[in-house]
């Protein structure tokens, strides 16, 4: 049996195996590609003359080859003062991609405020004379509600927690069904500009008020004893909302790709479809795809956790909302902190904890139930706020995925410099964005440089989109702010290399003697 152990990092621990995954994006960026340059002149001494020498070097890096042809928004600036130390088409709106994170999670923490948690809950009816919800037999009378708020963060072994917490009171046996409340946000589940695209990448995962695993199932296949056996599949986490079709086989040679697809099989279930092959002897592999009714998957797995804690419920599960009265809480669970979520949004780019974390402001400031559009006026308040208008840029989802924002470089500097001014949540931002050559999806790019831990940053990669933004610093110095935008590159891959001399520049414009030590 596979042992789900799903945690912000969405680490998956099967027996001795532990494999690191990411439901919506890969975790890391790969070494960024380097374009041969001439040497760099070391910066001068003397203050005053490094913006001339930094201005030619990064003149020479934006008309370089690598970038023939492209779209390019630059700005670099003084956190401090706010002035402009290099732009280049600052003011031109291009996609962001998943920068467009940096507006999401910093008007989340400014109007939520760090300390912020999800709240699920489940709640039995209470009696009319005022006595205890369960009886003593263990018996709940009526229904069980599950009230879920959005929490992003929601697992398996949280349902177990909350399951243990029913058997400490003594539930045994539940006389109604099992009722989800998801009526925290409203019905739609795929967000703006998702349907761009119909696949089952688990990137892609349906957001809703009651969600579990963020939404997504680990396939986990392991090779057979020999060749043309089937390969052994499991389902991660086990639940009776998921239906395995199909069957992978183990291969002595030759190709050994298999394919995992998820759909709609009815009754509120997702159908993983698996086929292919795998290699004998290999090593076992897991595939993370997205379920397609979040809601009823919540249910389905919480009853059966629940019936396998021994406590058995007596009608099936539906979807409907809880009554507003009359009701005694039984158990809860708070979330992590907004302050350690925003992690998955700077650090691993995660989408579906994106727009789980934009319906909860519209939730939240606008009002119930929290929709995309609430959530995109919440931010549209924030964003007034520190000087940008609404008619200046576009955002319809909070990931920044596919062809569907527009931001210029002026004003994702300007999100940044101003969560970093902000007493309020400066902290807890600037920890959720990665560090270079350490964590997150700048874990493998800078390593060595002169730029290595000294750049926080966002990264933002689609088809043709490369885009890093972020903090520069050096010991003893100012920060600079930096937003690199660029849109029709003809590498990301090169894009990414040349982002990286970039922030080495700015590193060594700060501090000479880092790049001399490199």
């Amino acid at each position: 049996m596979l042992r789900h152990a799903f945690t912000l990092t969405c680490a998956f621990c099967i027996g001795s195996l532990t494999v690191a995954a990411q439901p919506n994006r890969p975790a890391i960026d790969g070494a960024a590609a380097r374009p041969p340059t001439a040497p760099v002149p070391p910066p001068p001494a003397n203050p005053a003359e490094r913006p001339t020498w930094l201005k030619a070097r990064l003149d020479a890096v934006f008309t370089s080859p690598a970038l023939a042809g492209a779209r390019i928004s630059v700005m670099i600036l003084d956190a401090e003062s706010g002035k402009p130390i290099y732009s280049r088409n600052e003011k031109s709106g291009l996609n962001a991609a998943s920068n467009v994170k940096l507006v999401t999670s910093s008007a989340a923490l400014a109007l939520l405020g760090p300390e912020f948690r999800w709240k699920t809950a489940v709640l039995g009816l209470a009696p009319p004379e005022g006595g205890r919800a369960v009886s003593p037999a263990g018996e709940l009378q009526g229904d069980l509600f599950l009230r879920a708020s959005g929490d992003p963060t929601l697992t398996a072994q949280d349902l177990a927690e909350l399951a243990s917490e029913l058997g400490a009171i003594g539930l045994r046996k539940v006389r109604g069904g099992l009722v989800v409340d998801a009526t925290a946000f409203d019905g739609a589940t795929v967000g703006p500009s998702y349907d761009e695209k119909d696949d089952s990448a688990a990137f892609r995962a349906p957001s809703s008020a009651a969600s579990l695993n963020s939404n997504a199932v680990a396939v986990l296949i392991t090779p057979g004893p020999s060749a043309g056996a089937p390969a052994r599949v499991l389902l991660d986490p086990p639940s009776s909302n998921l239906v395995l079709a199909g069957r992978v086989i183990t291969a002595a040679k030759g190709p050994a790709a298999p394919t995992v697809q998820t759909s709609d099989a009815g009754n509120g279930q997702t159908r993983v479809t698996v086929s292919g092959r795998v290699r004998l002897g290999g090593e076992p592999r897991i595939v993370l795809r997205r379920i397609v009714h979040p809601d009823v998957f919540l249910g389905q797995t919480f009853k059966q956790i629940l019936q396998k804690r021994g406590i058995a419920i007596d009608k099936p599960v539906r979807v409907a909302a809880a009554p507003k009265d009359g009701l005694r809480t039984l158990a809860t669970h708070d979330s992590p902190t907004l302050a350690v979520v925003v992690h998955e949004l700077g650090k691993r780019s995660n989408n579906f904890v994106a727009e789980q974390v934009l319906r909860t402001l519209g939730a939240e400031v606008v009002g119930r139930p929290g929709t995309w559009q609430k959530g995109l006026d919440a931010v549209a308040r924030y964003l007034e706020g520190i000087g940008i208008g609404r008619a200046s840029y576009v955002m319809r989802n909070g990931s920044g995925l596919y062809d569907s924002n527009r931001f210029s470089a002026e004003q994702i500097a300007t999100v940044i410099r101003s969560a970093m001014r902000d007493f309020r949540i400066s902290g807890e931002f600037l920890a959720s964005l990665a560090v270079s050559g350490a964590d997150g999806t700048l874990a493998n790019r800078m390593t060595g440089s002169a730029a290595e831990r000294y750049v926080r940053a966002k990264t933002g990669t689609l088809a043709k989109v490369s885009c890093l933004s972020g903090v520069a610093g050096a010991p003893g110095q100012k920060p600079i702010v930096f937003s690199l935008l660029m849109n029709d590159v003809r590498s990301p891959v090169e894009a990414r290399g040349l982002q990286d001399q970039i922030t080495e520049l700015l590193v060594g414009f700060l501090d000479p003697t880092l790049l001399e030590r490199r």
